[in-house]
């Protein structure tokens, strides 16, 4: 057998052997498993502690949600291909976004976008604020966009009495706001920072005015 058919064959052995060894993984047995069905769990609509319908205030499910997610980051990402392996046999959508927002906290790539579009774009509450989290701390440079986006959350607070006090703050807005000053920029919607902008310019130009007119 010639060296290069050697070098084949053991490469194929170890190959095998970290397949085997990977799929017997603890981190699949005793872990990865009941992460899922908790997950599955905050997302079932029958979950009184998840259930949005006849509340506007912070629910039981933020906490447990970011408990899990912190716990996938403990893991680390080599729990990330089971993740993977696990979004596109979810059936149901919220689940398989809480997935993919797990994925894009322990790096992956390719799930980064889609949770920055939970975060906006979703109408599952606990799912945005914990692709927030999430996000926070992943340095990608396309999430500057996605934060500015957030910052125009329409989600709010209500406190108070029959909910006759709107407060206009909401955990997705204050996220995205810290997640723009520690990249050190304003904390601003794309509106906001335009019109800022366009102050600023507005600014200038009196200010260089009012030169031209004194040295006259």
């Amino acid at each position: 057998m010639s060296k290069d058919h050697l070098l084949t064959a053991a490469v194929i052995v170890l190959i095998t052997s970290f397949t085997l060894h990977w799929r017997k993984s603890p981190i699949w047995q005793s872990e990865w498993q009941p992460i899922l069905e908790a997950v599955r769990h905050e997302c079932d609509p029958a979950n009184f502690d998840a259930d949005y319908s006849f509340a506007q205030k912070t629910l039981p499910t933020e906490r447990k949600r970011a408990a899990l997610l912190q716990r996938c980051l403990d893991l680390g990402p080599g729990l990330l291909p089971r993740i993977k392996d696990t979004i596109p046999r979810e059936s149901d959508e919220e689940v398989r976004g809480m997935l993919t927002v797990f994925a894009a906290a322990l790096g992956d790539a390719d799930s980064i976008k889609p949770a920055a579009r939970a975060m906006n774009g979703h109408d599952f509450p606990a799912l945005k604020i914990t692709a927030a989290k999430a996000l926070l701390h992943v340095r990608d440079p396309q999430l500057i966009v996605w934060f500015r986006l957030a910052m125009n959350d329409w989600h709010f607070v209500v406190n108070g009495d029959c909910g006759l006090q709107r407060e206009q703050f909401y955990p997705v807005r204050a996220i995205a706001a810290k997640a723009l000053m520690m990249r050190n920029l304003p904390a601003e919607s794309y509106d906001q920072m335009l019109a800022r902008t366009r102050s600023e310019q507005l600014e200038r130009t009196k200010q260089l005015e009012r030169e031209i007119l004194q040295s006259k």
